[in-house]
């Protein structure tokens, strides 16, 4: 009785080795798969991301241009969704900021279009959370540090595209004075004719499928309208369509579809190297719910749009372009409309 017992707890402590070593195992095959998917992570997306010190006020939803390898930050919202005329410049080569001067109006949902060294900004939320759209359009003089009025819109827009391209400044899109009815129509301004007094908006062929908050670039002698969103104050949508305006015929034409439906990133969305990225912003996944995005996109010439980075954390939009050979992403709200104040730079993808 006595040896079957000894025999027992032999067997027992046995087993209970065996049970050790094999839940061990296990959790080093876990380590190592972890490991491993991490190192494919970072293999897929290289670059490390730096915080740099933060933004003197932290912004989202600016007016963003980059010109002289500076990025210039207009307006936008500042914490508890307050609307700011502040404007500044920031410098990579010292990591140091620059007042300029401040807007006319405390404006956001404008975008901005550069011409020489002339900035464009035209539409846009004023006054803060649930601000009334405007019609007002402005010119900034980078070098006299000085904003003049041009003609107003025909009608009151907030979050359309503005461009400016051979000579002509277009605004196309948007939200109608309800802030939630999207707009179709396309308007030009002859800048030359501006110049000399005498200028008037005219009409261009409408946006085929209307929507507000899209990113807006000028690319191969076209104007690109990417993403976007279906409405504004009811249930917002995002879109996953890329239209393309050819001035030569005054058509627009479809272009790559983004991976997802994808919105607010229109002051993180740029031109480089011959390639469109988009930063951060706002998406809607296929029978997904709306939600932050973290993803950076690029579109090649003829190619269509991939996923070559990723963001610290999902980030709708925020102010980024790459300067040099490395990516800033400043700003931004992180969960709903907390704004943020942080300063990221990694190497560009």
């Amino acid at each position: 009785m006595q040896e079957h017992r000894r025999l027992k707890m032999k067997i027992n402590a046995r087993t209970e080795r065996v049970v050790s070593q094999t839940t061990t195992t296990k959790c080093f095959v876990v380590m190592a798969l972890c490991l491993l998917w991490t190192h494919l992570s970072l293999a897929q997306y290289p670059g490390s991301w730096q915080a740099l010190p933060d933004m003197p006020v932290g912004k989202w939803e600016p007016g963003v241009v980059v010109l002289d390898d500076k990025l210039y930050i207009f307006g936008g919202y500042t914490d508890g969704v307050v609307s700011s005329k502040r404007s500044e410049i920031f410098d990579p080569s010292d990591n140091g900021w620059t007042l300029i001067q401040e807007l006319p109006s405390a404006i956001t949902h404008m975008n901005m279009a550069l011409d020489g060294r002339t900035i464009w900004f035209a539409g846009g939320f004023k006054d803060g959370y649930k601000g009334h759209a405007i019609a007002e359009v402005w010119s900034y003089d980078v070098d006299l540090d000085r904003y003049t009025a041009a003609p107003l819109l025909p009608e009151s827009r907030a979050g359309g595209g503005l461009a400016v391209l051979d000579g002509q400044l277009h605004y196309f899109g948007g939200l109608m004075a309800d802030r939630d009815t999207d707009s179709s129509d396309h308007w030009t301004l002859d800048l030359e004719n501006w110049a000399l007094g005498s200028a008037t908006w005219s009409e261009a062929a409408p946006m085929p499928v209307p929507r507000n908050q899209f990113s807006t670039v000028v690319f191969n002698g076209r104007i690109y309208a990417i993403g976007g969103q279906f409405h504004h104050d009811s249930v917002q949508l995002d879109q996953p369509r890329t239209d393309i305006y050819n001035p030569a015929t005054n058509t627009w034409t479809s272009g790559p579809n983004l991976p997802k439906g994808h919105s607010h990133a229109e002051g993180a969305t740029f031109v480089h190297g011959g390639n469109i990225y988009m930063v951060g912003g706002h998406t809607t996944p296929t029978g997904g719910t709306k939600s932050q995005d973290p993803d950076i996109l690029r579109l090649t010439r003829g190619g269509t749009w991939q996923k070559v980075g990723e963001l610290p954390g999902p980030l709708s939009s925020p102010a980024a372009a790459i300067i040099g050979d490395r990516l800033y992403v400043a700003g931004g709200a992180a969960g709903g409309s907390t704004v943020q104040s942080g300063m990221w730079v990694s190497s560009a993808p």
